[in-house]
């Protein structure tokens, strides 16, 4: 069994830039299992797909923690 990987993502640029390269490498082995010219296995799109959650999930953590953080200033600078 694998370990995860860990998605280091400090940024939401960060987040959105991840995601285009995973998609991009996601397209490519679709591409290359649609076409049958190379045989990968069915794993490695798997994982991209779990891949691109991860940095998703994780872009979403960093825009909630975001909004949280501006309520709370609001909140602050209303008293």
């Amino acid at each position: 069994m694998s370990k995860k990987k860990e998605i280091v993502v400090t940024t939401i640029e960060d987040a959105n830039t991840k995601v285009t390269e995973l998609k991009l490498a996601l397209a490519k082995e679709k591409g290359l299992l649609v076409s049958k010219t190379k045989s990968v296995s069915p794993a490695k799109k798997r994982g991209l797909r779990k891949d691109v959650a991860r940095v998703l999930t994780k872009k979403n953590q960093l825009i909630r923690t975001q909004e949280k953080e501006q309520i709370l200033k609001a909140v602050k600078s209303k008293k």
